[in-house]
């Protein structure tokens, strides 16, 4: 073996150790114990959130997605703003106007609307949004050649093996198919006792995912709120909601960048983006991050049950 091999064997070798050292140290970074967050910080967090929608107003309010309103909704409810609860009507208002009155969405957000089913809908939805429609609709899906059915994602868990369905193809498959459980028990579909333990065992799969997985992002902030919000405030430690509050932006926005809370700026995935955007602009487009309704409606609910909660983020969880 040549010299030259057994000096490149050697380099790559010191470069996988010092990866996998960093890895590991951000791992233990965003579990570790530590004390309760004061509700304070949660509360001004939730306040600066709330700012956010009031700054962007015109431009969440033409934002269909049912979900984030349902999400923001939660969040109105739970916190008794008036802010948001005018928001939020005024959002229905402007996005199920006319003939999309009685859309089967609407149902996610105003739980007492009367809807039209609409089954030829499910021909354009992706996976998790035909389980949305069931859930909004407590109308079976059938499996067919655009995807499975909404029995499918109620009798078991649709993301395993996580190794493959998780990181290696969707961050959010977890906590898409918990939320759409959680919104069909809104919507008061009859569910089997079995999907108990279905909910139980996506929130240990989510936990593992936290666990494991310290890069902050949209889906981050999205494993967060499920555990405080379906798995309930005992099983959240308090370095996960201080990673996303570490994440929130000035403007009291969040964004869906990837994001390594405590590294330096140069060794950030954006610098690194930045650097390919230069090296090969067609291929590495780049442009300033800017906060996002859909990461900003997720950490608006999540502070808002945290501020509420007498004891919303426990000391610790190690012992799980």
């Amino acid at each position: 073996m040549s010299k030259w091999l057994l000096r490149g064997l050697s380099a790559s070798l010191v470069l996988l150790l010092a990866f996998g050292g960093g890895w590991f140290a951000l791992v233990r970074q965003a579990n570790a114990d530590m004390p309760s967050i004061p509700q304070a910080d949660t509360r001004a967090s939730f306040e600066r959130s709330v700012a956010w929608m009031k700054a962007h107003e015109s431009m969440v309010l033409g934002d269909g997605n049912s979900a984030l309103w349902w999400m923001v909704k939660a969040a109105a409810d739970r916190t008794q703003d008036p802010y948001l609860t005018d928001l939020v009507s005024r959002s229905i208002n402007l996005i199920y106007a006319g003939n999309k009155a009685s859309s089967p969405w609407r149902k996610l957000v105003e739980p007492k609307a009367v809807i039209v089913p609409n089954d030829l809908l499910v021909d354009e939805l992706v996976s998790y949004q035909r389980f949305y429609y069931y859930a909004a609709t407590c109308r079976v899906v059938e499996a067919d050649q655009g995807g499975p059915g909404s029995q499918q994602f109620l009798e078991r868990n649709q993301c395993r093996p996580l190794w493959r369905k998780v990181f290696l193809a969707d961050t959010v498959c977890s906590t898409h198919q918990l939320y759409g459980i959680r919104m069909a028990r809104q919507s008061g579909c009859k569910l089997d006792a079995g999907v108990s333990r279905l909910e139980g065992e996506l929130l240990g799969d989510i936990e593992w995912q936290l666990r494991i997985d310290p890069v902050f992002q949209d889906g981050y902030v999205q494993r967060v709120l499920a555990m405080q919000w379906v798995g309930g405030a005992s099983r959240v430690k308090p370095a996960w909601v201080r990673q996303v509050l570490a994440a929130q932006r000035a403007d009291g926005g969040w964004s869906g960048d990837r994001l390594l809370i405590g590294v330096p700026d140069w060794l950030q995935p954006t610098s690194f983006r930045r650097l390919m955007n230069v090296l090969m602009p067609s291929r590495f487009p780049f442009g300033a991050s800017e906060s996002t309704f859909h990461a900003t409606a997720q950490g608006l609910l999540l502070m808002a049950l945290a501020s509420t909660e007498p004891a919303a983020v426990v000391s610790s969880v190690s012992d799980r």
